[in-house]
């Protein structure tokens, strides 16, 4: 095929004569060159159909407007989706766990005041307040598990932790109710109750959640949990060796 075929940009931008009558271009030749260039090169950037290059700043301008863009499912799981994402959103904001750090410490410092002999009026008063926390944390569980969901909640050790207190309070609850009649029946929930009351005091554990520093120590401490089970049974192969060796010198 004569290069007369050649377009005339394509002469100008290559600098090639304006009259190429006298040129002889095989473009089967030229196709299977440019195939080959293509296989050499699979992969192009943005940057080649630019007019301007981006540098670091502008692609991270770029990434942030795409990182706004959110792509909703249809149907009713778009208004679920929406809704979960509003609740997440809340519930990390900061006002919202330094809300919760207060009603630990709160709640700690009234299971700290229940004393014995203590009167009618002030155990009500205990009672009624620690009912009070008791549905706040309850709410907290039920708003990060329809944030969240159960796989990305139990994901988090902390919130085993927490989500084993609340249920215990929940059991708490209902034996409480349960026991409202009279009879043994009312007096085994009762005790059934008191035993579950015990377990308040893993509230406090919820205080660790703001100490950064604190969780770091106890993670090391569950890494070294085998190692510290080791330490303590030789500790208590020495201590029943002089035991044994302290019968045999001092007794009588």
């Amino acid at each position: 095929m004569l290069g007369d075929h050649v377009p005339d940009a394509f002469k100008k931008a290559f600098n090639l004569p304006k009259s190429m009558n006298d040129y002889d271009i095989d473009f089967d030749q030229v196709r299977i060159v440019d195939a080959q260039f293509k296989k050499r090169v699979p992969v192009w950037s943005g940057q080649d159909v630019l007019d301007i290059g981006l540098n670091k700043d502008k692609a991270s301008w770029v990434l942030a407007k795409l990182n706004l863009i959110r792509v909703w499912p249809k149907g009713f799981y778009n208004t679920v989706k929406k809704v979960r994402c509003v609740i997440k959103g809340f519930i990390r904001m900061s006002i919202f766990e330094n809300f919760l750090t207060l009603c630990v410490l709160i709640n700690t410092i009234g299971m700290a005041m229940d004393t014995y002999d203590i009167s009618d009026k002030t155990k009500a008063n205990h009672e009624f307040m620690n009912e009070i926390f008791t549905w706040i944390f309850i709410v907290e569980m039920t708003m990060k598990l329809l944030a969240r969901g159960p796989k990305k909640y139990a994901a988090e050790p902390m919130n085993l932790l927490d989500g084993g207190v609340v249920t215990l309070s929940i059991v708490e609850i209902i034996m409480a109710a349960a026991g409202g009649g009279s009879g043994t029946g009312s007096l085994q929930a009762f005790r059934t109750v008191r035993v579950f009351r015990t377990f308040r005091v893993l509230r406090v554990t919820r205080v660790l959640r703001a100490l950064k520093s604190m969780a770091m120590v106890i993670g090391v401490i569950q890494r070294s949990f085998m190692d510290f089970i080791l330490i303590t049974i030789l500790m208590f192969v020495f201590i029943f060796i002089y035991t044994l060796l302290g019968r045999q010198i001092f007794q009588g």
